[in-house]
């Protein structure tokens, strides 16, 4: 045997030695590293709730702008914004030129409506002359309304001014923003459509979740109010309102709001997080360092959990992570259990 020959038995015979040594006592953690890693997470049971979403901003439960119907000079503003105001409060005076003029002229049909009144029932002048005389007075009298209601703005109901938008010796002109804003503001709602396929589902008097940033961290509860018995013809859309007590004053008027309606409650409800789920009806469960394939039957789901009918125990671990390419049977490592 030449030399080269003896070289290259001998280097085969120490490869020889080498796998069977390895064969015998190899590193079992080189081993787990060559398993697909996973990490899983035990099937939880909560109370799982399907919901109707809405946004919008807060309005008062009364809520109205205040303005004249007709142009003019605002002489005087009696109230600012928070000022909380009685029913027939007189809120601003617009100037008082027509009110004079429209005064004088109810006054005059006013006394000549007397004097053909005591005629006509003396029999001293037609009834053709009475008619006129009346509806002449009448005609006056709803003019000087008019013109008075538009002159002196009283509140209609009793609020809180909420916003102020004009000033002493402003000039206003019907079409634009209201002078003020006066609102109820120990109840508020906010006003929704609702979409054809959200109609069934929902009734009057469901409980609602309102949350805003600019009390983030609490939740306020309100109902659903007022559903509109018919889609608008326009829009297809039904109306209604989410409404909620404000004791205090502590939501303000205008705010943004998010608003989960609760259709129904799911009690007891197995769910997995929707990554432990695939092709939507299979899950991975594990158990002795190996995997279960299991059909699973699923209820409802959201962008985060998948509710589990049937195919699940409670007790069961599934995959959340790694599940793609699993196989039945097939040995896994866990990296991380997550158990909350």
């Amino acid at each position: 045997m030449t030399r080269y020959k003896v070289t290259f038995a001998i280097i085969l015979t120490l490869f020889i030695a080498s796998l069977a040594g390895c064969g015998k006592g190899g590193d079992s953690k080189s081993f787990d590293k060559e398993k697909i890693s996973v990490k899983t997470q035990v099937v939880e049971t909560v109370d799982l709730e399907e919901t109707v979403n809405f946004s919008g901003r807060l309005e008062g439960h009364k809520d109205i702008m205040v303005f004249p119907q007709i142009p003019g000079t605002i002489e005087k503003i009696y109230v600012d914004v928070g000022d909380k105001v009685k029913f027939d409060k007189l809120l601003v005076r617009m100037s008082g030129e027509t009110l004079d003029q429209t005064k004088a002229q109810y006054d005059a049909a006013k006394g000549t409506y007397s004097r053909t009144k005591a005629l006509y029932e003396d029999s001293l002048i037609a009834p053709q002359s009475y008619d006129q005389t009346r509806a002449g007075y009448i005609a006056a009298k709803a003019g000087y309304k008019q013109v008075l209601d538009n002159t002196e703005l009283r509140a209609p109901f009793s609020g809180t001014i909420v916003g102020k938008y004009f000033n002493e010796h402003d000039v206003f002109s019907p079409g634009m923003r209201g002078i003020l804003r006066l609102a109820k503001i120990d109840r508020l709602k906010l006003p929704v459509e609702i979409a054809a396929k959200d109609f069934s589902k929902l009734e009057q008097g469901m409980h609602a979740r309102i949350t805003s940033e600019v009390y983030p961290d609490t939740v306020f509860l309100g109902a659903l109010d007022n559903i509109s018995p018919g889609a608008d013809p326009y829009t297809g859309l039904f109306s209604g309102e989410i409404v909620l007590e404000n004791k205090g004053g502590k939501l303000p008027v205008g705010v943004f709001v998010n608003v989960d309606v609760i259709t129904v409650i799911h009690e007891d409800a197995m769910v997995v997080p929707r990554s432990a789920v695939i092709s939507d009806s299979v899950v991975f469960v594990y158990r002795s360092g190996k995997v279960e394939r299991r059909i699973i039957q699923s209820g409802l789901i959201t962008s985060e959990i998948v509710e589990i009918l049937d195919g699940l125990e409670s007790s069961d671990i599934v995959v959340t992570k790694g599940a793609v390419g699993l196989k039945e049977g097939l040995e896994v490592y866990v990296v991380q259990e997550v158990k909350e």
